[in-house]
């Protein structure tokens, strides 16, 4: 896997398909990659008109 570091990552590997994600080196770097996460996934959200990350697993919307 690898690769997530931002709240936008989330939402691609969501739309992938995925229906949980792993943060893992991004901690190495940051760590607090995770806690910043995910008090930034509802304002990514919104940017792109997402009222819950269920709608979005594997390319929904």
């Amino acid at each position: 896997m690898g690769g997530v570091s931002s709240a936008e990552d989330v939402l691609e590997m969501m739309m992938a398909g995925a229906t949980a994600v792993e943060i893992g080196a991004a901690n190495l770097i940051n760590p607090y990659a995770c806690k910043e996460i995910i008090e930034d996934l509802p304002r990514i959200m919104e940017k792109y008109g997402i009222k819950s990350l269920k709608e979005i697993i594997g390319g929904r919307k």
